[in-house]
């Protein structure tokens, strides 16, 4: 029997894409348990929102929180457990247990430098680059999200090559997020099918300035950017476009339903999970041309150079695209729970 044991400071983590793939490629996971393997999911006395599983065994260990459990309580435990091998699945792992398996989503921190300029933003990227030299050199295994992220890791770090894996994100998640019926109470500037919504942000990769400089030249048109505002003093907002700040999942999801297109203007994803939602939801998609998203995405959306805001967005959505399907199909939090399933079965520890 292989022995597991799974990285649960996510568990305490606020939702975003690399908990969520946590998240739901273990509930995945745990439906495919049977006596060829056992896993451990060990968790902060501070994660929320336990998962019931069948097969999956929860251990609550330690009294710490953040960083400082990862790799005092949890590098402690895994050390004892000489028999079991550690699997983080968020970028980062204690230091000095025995060599194990790591998902690395995207190497940003080394790639674009650029984006993070302030004081916590650039002692965020040292630890990240500390933590990436650590786990190429020591882990038997990497695995990241996109063929595209598996080959920035390898031109900056030749040394993975030869131990890294793609097992990519899903979004059948979506299908469970129970839109609001009174959405328009809170929003009533927008219209059904009168808006375009993103949930970019005006930070550096998500490139919600794009959708600035586009609704300067498409005036007619109105603009909503759900999520965390960003202070951005050198840009200012046009008249069109409204921020909306934090929505709940069930206001996110019915902005999504009632607009007139999704924007997806990033200019770096290792994934990116957000249009693939929108799709799902049967929404036409405009997205960036960069980094991963072709590769995800294929055909099924309009793109646009995010370094180009000059785009009359009505007449590119008149533009033909593929079915949905042919984009959705690909992926799949079951798909990807198998594959990580073959991954630990072959495993050699």
């Amino acid at each position: 029997m292989k022995r597991y044991i799974i990285n649960g400071k996510f568990m305490a983590d606020r939702m975003q894409g690399i908990v969520r793939y946590s998240r739901e490629i273990l509930n995945e996971l745990d439906k495919l348990i049977d006596d060829q393997l056992y896993v451990e999911l060990v968790v902060p006395s501070d994660a929320k929102d336990l998962p019931q599983f069948k097969n999956i065994v929860v251990r609550t260990i330690g009294n710490r929180k953040g960083i400082a459990w990862e790799q005092i309580d949890l590098g402690r435990y895994a050390r004892k457990q000489s028999d079991m091998t550690l699997v983080n699945l968020c970028n980062t792992s204690p230091f000095f247990v025995k060599p194990g398996i790591t998902v690395v989503h995207d190497v940003m921190y080394k790639v674009k430098p650029e984006y993070y300029l302030k004081f916590r933003n650039k002692l965020s990227r040292i630890w990240h680059l500390i933590q990436y030299h650590y786990i190429f050199n020591h882990e038997k295994l990497i695995i990241t999200v996109s063929n595209f992220s598996k080959s920035e890791i390898e031109k900056y770090y030749p040394e993975v090559k030869g131990r890294i894996e793609v097992v990519p994100n899903g979004w059948q998640h979506i299908y469970s997020c129970m839109p609001s019926k009174d959405w328009q109470k809170r929003y009533p500037f927008l219209k059904p099918r009168e808006y375009y919504f993103s949930l970019a942000t005006l930070s550096k990769n998500k490139n919600g300035v794009w959708i600035y400089k586009a609704a300067e030249q498409n005036s007619d048109e109105t603009f909503a950017m759900g999520g965390k505002i960003y202070e951005a003093e050198e840009y200012k907002k046009p008249d069109n476009v409204h921020l909306l700040g934090f929505v709940s999942d069930e206001d996110a999801c019915a902005l999504i339903d009632n607009c007139k297109a999704f924007l997806f203007p990033s200019v770096y994803e290792g994934f990116g999970i957000p249009p693939l939602e929108a799709l799902a939801r049967g929404v036409q998609v405009i997205s960036s041309n960069a980094t991963s998203l072709p590769e995800v995405l294929g055909n099924s959306v309009h793109y646009i150079d995010p370094y180009n805001p000059n785009v009359k967005l009505n007449e590119l959505l008149a533009t033909a695209v593929d079915n949905p399907e042919s984009a959705l199909r690909k992926y799949g939090w079951d798909i990807s729970a198998k594959k990580l399933r073959d991954i630990l079965l072959n495993f050699k520890m």
